[in-house]
């Protein structure tokens, strides 16, 4: 695996997801202002089977997990973090390939 991009936030822990980033970044079309670095985000936290979620509302399909509720809120900051970075890489960048698929 190649050295990670010295302006990309680092991902905290695997289970941090970045999901339909189609529809997320269809928000962001070009010419509109992405949210400011001192922005401000509404989390939901969850407790399932022993460990914390904390989901951002804000960002559809941001979600960070956690061992406690502060590890989670934490880890969701480096999730809204990363949702925003890839947020600008893609806003002008056309898809390579559109796929429709079933889970």
């Amino acid at each position: 695996m190649g050295a990670a991009h010295p302006n990309q936030p680092r991902i905290a822990n695997a289970c941090i997801a970045i999901s339909r980033a189609n529809a997320a970044i269809a928000r962001y079309v070009p010419g509109m202002n992405l949210p400011a670095a001192n922005a401000r985000f509404r989390i939901a936290i969850h407790r399932v089977q022993g460990c914390y979620f904390a989901h951002v509302a804000d960002l559809p399909g941001c979600f960070s997990r956690g061992a406690t509720e502060v590890e989670a809120v934490e880890n969701a900051r480096t999730a809204i973090r990363a949702y925003l970075w890839l947020a600008r890489l893609l806003v002008d960048d056309a898809a390579t390939v559109q796929l429709e698929i079933s889970a």
